[in-house]
């Protein structure tokens, strides 16, 4: 596919807009068209187009989003196979059905699973009548068996104790404990990042951040006696993860693009922007193409348009591409969101990866969408497209076998991992309207410095920067709107 395709396109997705507007009542001249009925010229139609590309964007709800991802955290972690990943599918399944679409709900290889309920920890001072307060940032550790009582904090192991430790705890390591509180896993932001737990745990355990254990060391290091109360209820299962796949028809049902992002939290948090950010622009996009084609704003999509929220992050994304041989239409491109709904640092778009040769004309294609709006309303200020880095469903679309089919698959993102990354610019992308001070041939990719951490809450991430999601969405569904014009 060429650049001279997608200007194309662009001149496309205008003429549509100006037949929907009018067979609508409207007059040709309104729309853009010279009064004798022959076409503007060509700058006229690139100006034409990018405003009709706006108009579609504009419709992109960030209000929306933000409550999409506030409803999902509510349900819990959403892990694999747990019921906070059956009840978010079905609240989605049927969030896509009353926009008009097609709905399957795939059920996944049976996975054992853990998903906390509900949990309280409090520290006092020893005497009699003393208030107590709760340590707010105290998450169970994943596997961590339910439980509840008290006793008198220990900086070692102690019979009957609450102990706390730094280093990764163990069964064996803390042996006696009444429960454990670990604060040696803070994330950048200093809430705890989310452990999983190995061997076979009797006890509580808790993933605390140093900010509030600090006090409480200084306080038994000084000799005074401070006191625990813990209580958690906790529910393990094995079940089939949901992953939730909608439909909106195209013309030619044997071809489609795929929308996705993972459901779960990935690491068993609350999973604001990783990643439930990712699944409300993906319902977002799928609610907004189907009301702009049954109001007749844009027309009926040269291909099918899938959405997919995965039950569990590459697990249940590597099932839907070993069952695609037996899927009678033929994947086109994968448009992935991962961590897309909040940034630490900076203020930027990413798409990755670029130094794919099966994605070098989608990140051409995408990136013409991230410069022709680059700082236009809802739009990033600045973008940039960069290599490999892994860990996200898109790349399980590119396999690495000998003789493996890939496909163009790429993830848009405002932000990867826990901190900042720079990363040499590719060959041909380099970044868009950067940041002045970045070292020549280098990009840097935003960090998430609540990422897998128990700070990773709509409050701190996604209700703080909802323009990211809008960022993502428009980009997204703008460009595979590009991708089918004339098709």
């Amino acid at each position: 596919m060429s650049l001279m395709r997608w200007h194309g396109g662009l001149a496309g997705i205008a003429c549509a807009l100006v037949a929907s507007h009018v067979a609508a009542g409207g007059s040709a001249e309104a729309a853009g068209q010279a009064g004798n009925g022959t076409q503007a010229p060509p700058a006229a139609q690139a100006v034409q187009a990018l405003g009709a590309e706006r108009a579609i964007a504009a419709a992109v709800s960030e209000p929306r989003m933000v409550d999409t991802v506030r409803r999902l955290v509510a349900f819990g972690p959403r892990q694999y196979g747990t019921p906070s990943n059956r009840e978010a599918a079905a609240w989605l399944a049927e969030a896509f059905r009353e926009a008009g679409l097609e709905v399957t709900v795939r059920e996944d290889t049976p996975r054992s699973w853990y998903q906390p309920l509900w949990w309280e920890v409090r520290a006092a001072a020893a005497d009699a009548g003393a208030a107590s307060t709760v340590i707010r940032k105290a998450w169970p550790s994943t596997g961590a068996p339910s439980g509840k009582g008290e006793g008198a904090l220990s900086l070692e192991t102690a019979a009957g104790a609450v102990c706390l430790t730094s280093s990764n705890p163990t069964p064996e390591s803390t042996t006696g404990c009444a429960a454990v509180l670990f604060d040696g896993r803070a994330s950048a932001s200093g809430w705890p990042g989310i452990n999983r737990l190995r061997g076979t745990w009797t006890v509580p355990v808790f993933a605390v951040s140093p900010d509030d254990t600090a006090p409480l060391r200084q306080q038994v290091a000084a000799g005074e006696k401070v006191r625990i109360a813990f209580a958690l209820e906790a529910t393990t299962g094995t079940s089939p993860a949901h992953t939730v796949v909608a439909s909106l028809p195209g013309r030619d049902r044997s071809k489609y693009v795929l929308f996705c992002a993972h459901g779960d939290s990935d690491s068993g948090g609350p999973g604001a922007n990783d990643n439930a950010s990712g699944v409300a622009i993906v319902l977002e996009i799928a609610r907004t193409l189907a009301a702009a084609v049954k109001s007749g704003a844009v027309p009926q999509p040269a291909w099918d348009l899938r959405f997919a929220s995965w039950g569990g992050e590459i697990a249940s994304t590597r099932e839907y591409l070993a069952a695609m041989e037996k899927d009678p239409s033929r994947l086109q491109a994968v448009f992935n969101y991962d961590q897309s709904g909040f940034g630490s640092s900076k203020d930027a778009l990413y798409v990755e990866p670029d130094d794919v040769a099966v994605n070098r004309e989608i990140v051409t294609l995408v990136r013409s969408v991230m410069a022709d709006h680059i700082g236009a309303a809802g739009f990033p200020e600045r973008a940039a497209s960069n290599r490999s880095q892994g860990g996200t469903d898109s790349y399980v679309f590119q396999p690495r076998a000998q003789g493996a089919t890939v496909y163009p698959s790429v993830t848009l993102y405002t932000s990867a991992w826990d901190r900042e990354r720079t990363l040499p610019v590719t060959e041909g992308f380099p970044p868009i309207n950067w940041y002045p001070g970045e070292k020549p041939g280098m990009v840097t990719v935003d960090g998430d410095a609540f990422y897998h951490s128990a700070g990773d809450t709509p409050a701190n991430t996604t209700d703080k920067e909802p323009s990211n999601m809008g960022w993502c969405a428009r980009v997204g569904l703008l460009s595979a709107l590009r991708m089918m014009a004339g098709k």
